[in-house]
């Protein structure tokens, strides 16, 4: 079996071929191709075929690691003219806007935020704590569930540092199924009585333990 095709076949990446694989001593560089032809605005759902141009580097972004080994995706990227957003790098099915991480590599940070303490976390991903507050805030952008509210029994309540200057996320998420259920800017109870007030009365009568891990403001 080709290298690539093993490649391709390990990391699953959506909408890609593997072009080449490159190994170095701390890191493994995977190229990758987009296989459709249409460009697609990463901040709405309009796509072409009309290229602006091309970028004149390479995009990368972090995947899982492969053992010891960091593990780097790169492509070649067009740009695109969004009649709304303007002149955009097109948008890649395996990593969210804006993003240096792929979505598979978010998420393994997402699910870890809420099971274990910070300075585990930032030792088994190895990114310091304020790029794990802005992966949780993409993570609560895009990835909550509609039905999240439904069926809450046991929750945990976090707050996250996502910003220098001592911005904060309040976090509450579902221990059953070990996701994130709801998320705001702030630390304070004012903050978590907006989580109990979309909840409704109904549904908060309905949970039967809450664990906290937050500051005095939010006690």
């Amino acid at each position: 079996m080709r290298v690539t095709t093993a490649f391709k076949r390990l990391l699953r990446l959506p909408g890609v071929n593997v072009v080449s694989v490159d190994f170095r001593p701390a890191a493994v560089v995977v190229t990758v191709a987009l296989r459709r032809r249409r460009l697609v605005c990463p901040c709405c759902a309009y796509s072409t075929r009309a290229r602006y141009d091309t970028r004149p580097v390479d995009s990368s972004w972090r995947h899982l690691d492969l053992g010891a080994w960091r593990l780097e995706v790169r492509a070649g990227l067009r740009r695109l003219a969004c009649p709304t957003h303007g002149v955009r790098t097109e948008g890649v099915p395996f990593a969210r806007t804006g993003s240096d991480f792929t979505a598979d590599f978010e998420d393994l940070v997402g699910f870890l935020a809420t099971t274990t303490d910070k300075t585990a976390v930032c030792r088994l991903v190895r990114i310091d704590w304020d790029t794990v507050g802005r992966i949780i805030s993409r993570v609560m952008d895009t990835g909550l569930d509609p039905g999240r509210l439904e069926g809450l029994f046991q929750i945990g309540v976090d707050e996250v540092a996502w910003r220098k200057g001592h911005r904060y996320l309040t976090l509450v998420s579902d221990h059953r199924r070990r996701k994130f259920v709801w998320g705001a800017e702030g630390r304070d109870t004012a903050t978590l009585d907006g989580f109990f007030d979309e909840l409704g009365t109904e549904r908060s009568a309905a949970i039967e333990a809450v664990s906290m891990d937050m500051g005095p403001d939010g006690g």
